[in-house]
């Protein structure tokens, strides 16, 4: 029998940007295309979330000056 599984993964990309601010670098990262080649990091989990746990390696967008 074949079966088609759909896994979750989570994971994280980093984009540089030029910006004049932390708010401004965040907005330009959620407005440019991230593609494969920005992904740091990725991982395939059963579950993302269980209960008030989340398993993910990011949940909230980091910046940080170059």
């Amino acid at each position: 029998m074949e079966y088609c599984v759909t896994v979750p993964i989570v994971g994280y990309a980093c984009v540089v940007v030029e910006a004049e601010n932390e708010e401004e670098a965040k907005k330009y990262a959620m407005e440019g295309d991230i593609t494969i080649d920005d992904i740091e990091s990725w991982e395939a989990l059963e579950h993302i979330v269980e209960g008030n746990c989340f398993n993910g390696p990011l949940n909230d967008i980091e910046v940080e000056e170059n």
